[in-house]
């Protein structure tokens, strides 16, 4: 298990940000280079249940992903099956003002057999990549403004 923890606050508010990160169909254009598949199983207006091949830390990844939202103030992705079945990702927006956002990404994964070293070694990457997502979902919602 590797956890890592990541918090910026950026000048938009808390409901326009929400609305890029509730957007799960867009993430693989959001973020082509992470997204190899993406395809979404079952959804309601709260829930949505995906099987994504993603690349993490130059690894790519199969795996099937259960997201729950929370109006305006956090998804949380769960990974049910694959190499890192109980990995949990919470994204949670907190408002700071009527345009400043803290987003906080609070990632704890599970490596499953050979992870434990590759976890250890990649936090720091993974660190570095979880702040690139923060700042790709600030952008994306600026730039569409």
């Amino acid at each position: 298990m590797v956890r890592v923890i990541s918090s910026k606050i950026i000048n938009l508010s808390q409901e326009k940000v929400f609305s890029v990160i509730k957007d799960i169909c867009n993430l693989p254009s959001l973020f082509p280079d992470k997204y190899k598949s993406f395809n979404i199983l079952e959804q309601s207006d709260n829930h949505i249940l995906t099987e994504e091949i993603v690349s993490i830390s130059g690894k790519e990844i199969k795996q099937k992903v259960k997201h729950i939202l929370e109006q305006n103030r956090l998804l949380k992705s769960e990974i049910i099956e694959g190499d890192t079945k109980g990995t949990i990702l919470m994204i949670v927006l907190n408002q700071k003002s009527n345009s400043r956002t803290e987003i906080k990404i609070d990632a704890d994964l599970k490596f499953g057999k050979i992870g434990a070293l590759f976890g250890i070694f990649a936090k720091r990457k993974i660190k570095t990549e979880i702040d690139n997502l923060i700042n790709r979902f600030a952008n994306a919602k600026e730039c569409s403004n």
